[in-house]
């Protein structure tokens, strides 16, 4: 993998986890936070697709750190 690539890899991983987090974030905040049930919160994550956005990235974020880089 060429260092452009994995640059672009890992940017795109990292703007996916931040896309996701606001979205989770946005989410969050219409709860009132007396009422917050975490784990049926969690539960109710697991359908949305911000939660799999975010692991998109996540996986984008790990196979551009990871992965090495070509041998010359």
């Amino acid at each position: 993998m060429s260092c452009l690539l994995r640059l672009i890899i890992i940017f795109l991983g990292s703007q996916l986890m931040a896309g996701a987090f606001t979205q989770l974030m946005f989410n969050l905040n219409v709860i009132p936070r007396e009422k917050v049930f975490w784990i049926e919160f969690f539960k109710e994550l697991t359908t949305k697709p911000p939660f799999y956005v975010m692991i998109l990235g996540m996986v984008f974020l790990f196979i551009g750190v990871c992965y090495p880089l070509k041998k010359r």
